[in-house]
């Protein structure tokens, strides 16, 4: 028997237990212990030994005098061959200091395990309020009760998150999430020359900080005083067509060697000045025939209100043309696919023809309201047909039913003065009779 000091200057004795023969002890010999109808123990120490259950599981103990209790008691060291033999030792040895200590190894694997557990609770705390996961929260709301986020919106939001956000803020806690370390990863855009990137990061980041700081996960707004740090950029607005530029852009158009699918589209977008999404979205069931009216719902809208463009005579002869591809689902559909053009699709056209860095999609809009604002229509009814928003939704609703029909005189107006300058007509600009 060994006698050791305990807490508080009391002694302990450490007892040899004949739990087993003591012999030399190998791995192959514990290997090939074999399980008998009741435990025995293989002993490789004092007071330390393998337990071989009848079940064949073996186990490593060690039995010691707990310091607490005055008691004989028995601490698990782990599983064999899951521990092997040296490390079984390693781990006695360290227990028996524990013990030499005052402390029950008993008591103190408890504690670590407490320990474990309250730094893994810790840490999924701080993962559910990490930049990322409350992002990924502030964006689902957004989506759910934000009527203009429409899918692809909503996508491409995140995809920037992700690229430009998560790699750098994801991990941290939104509480320690900075002004200094957000400016790092703004000016990370900036550096790439992405000004308007920057400055939509930046207003989604503070959006951001602004649903956390009112479910008080943050004490305020970091990015609130940032914007200042973003340069001023001025805003270039989309190139269009000059009134003599339009026969010969018809032209190109027409020798181009896209598919007539792509011209048609750009044809369409152009006589009923559609947005790019507009267009390729558009749906046979969304056309109504009798009165001459293309309905494109609310989800498909930038202002997420559905909005009515009056067909002109044109445009059915051009939606008779594009019968001859498709007559149900969407209406431009490369030939041989079930899903319609591409984003890119036909500004990729525009770069073929030779009008890189003088005309986009876009600007199709904008040549239609520059000649419109010039020949006399009222800017009201340009602004509805190009289904321009309107602050007051009562007004808004009112004047899309009052302008319809000056609306089927403008659009029949405007493609009837494009088939004019396609045909060579040299024509200014005429105030239109109906005055502001």
């Amino acid at each position: 028997m060994a006698r050791i000091g305990g807490k508080s200057g009391v002694s302990f004795t450490l007892r040899s237990h004949p739990v087993g023969h003591v012999m030399k002890v190998t791995d192959t010999k514990l290997r090939n212990a074999k399980p008998q109808e009741t435990a025995y123990k293989i002993q490789i120490g004092e007071n330390t030994y393998l337990e071989v259950m009848p079940s064949g599981y073996k186990v490593w103990r060690m039995r010691f005098l707990n310091p607490d209790t005055g008691k004989d008691s028995k601490f698990t060291l782990g599983a064999y061959p899951a521990l092997s033999l040296p490390q079984a030792r390693i781990l006695a040895a360290e227990a028996k200091k524990q013990v030499k200590a005052g402390f029950s190894p008993v008591e103190r694997r408890k504690t670590q395990a407490r320990q474990n557990q309250q730094e893994q609770q810790a840490a999924l705390r701080a993962q559910a309020n990490s930049f990322e996961a409350v992002a990924r929260a502030w964006h689902a709301s957004r989506f759910t009760t934000m009527s203009k986020w429409k899918v692809g919106h909503a996508d491409k939001i995140m995809r920037q998150l992700e690229q430009d956000a998560f790699p750098y803020l994801g991990t941290i806690s939104i509480a320690e999430v900075t002004a200094p370390l957000l400016l790092e990863v703004l000016q990370r855009v900036l550096n790439r020359g992405a000004v308007e990137s920057a400055k939509k990061l930046y207003q989604r980041i503070s959006s951001i900080l602004s649903y956390a700081a009112v479910r008080k996960l943050v004490l305020h707004n970091e990015a609130a005083n940032l914007k200042e740090e973003l340069p001023v950029r001025v805003r270039r607005h989309n190139p269009y067509l000059k009134p003599e530029q339009i026969r010969p852009f018809l032209v190109d158009l027409e020798r181009d060697e896209s598919s007539e699918i792509i011209k048609l589209a750009i044809l369409f977008t152009l006589h009923t000045l559609a947005r790019t999404s507009e267009t390729r979205f558009a749906r046979w069931e969304e056309f109504d025939w009798e009165a001459r009216l293309w309905h494109v719902p609310a989800e498909r809208m930038k202002m997420g209100r559905a909005h009515t463009v009056p067909l002109s005579n044109q445009v059915i002869v051009l939606l008779e043309r594009l019968k001859l591809h498709t007559q149900r689902g969407y209406l431009f559909v490369p030939r041989g696919q079930g899903k319609p053009i591409s984003e890119n699709g036909m500004l990729q056209a525009l770069y073929r023809m030779g009008y890189k860095g003088r005309l986009t999609i876009h600007g199709l809009r904008a040549t239609g309201s520059t000649i419109l604002n010039t020949s006399g229509w009222r800017g009201e009814v340009i602004e509805s047909a190009l289904a321009h928003s309107e602050k007051d939704l009562i007004r808004a609703a009112y004047n899309h039913s009052d302008y319809l029909e000056e609306r089927r005189e403008l659009m029949q107006w405007w493609s009837d003065y494009l088939t004019a300058l396609e045909q060579g007509a040299q024509i200014i600009p005429i105030r239109h009779s109906r005055g502001t």
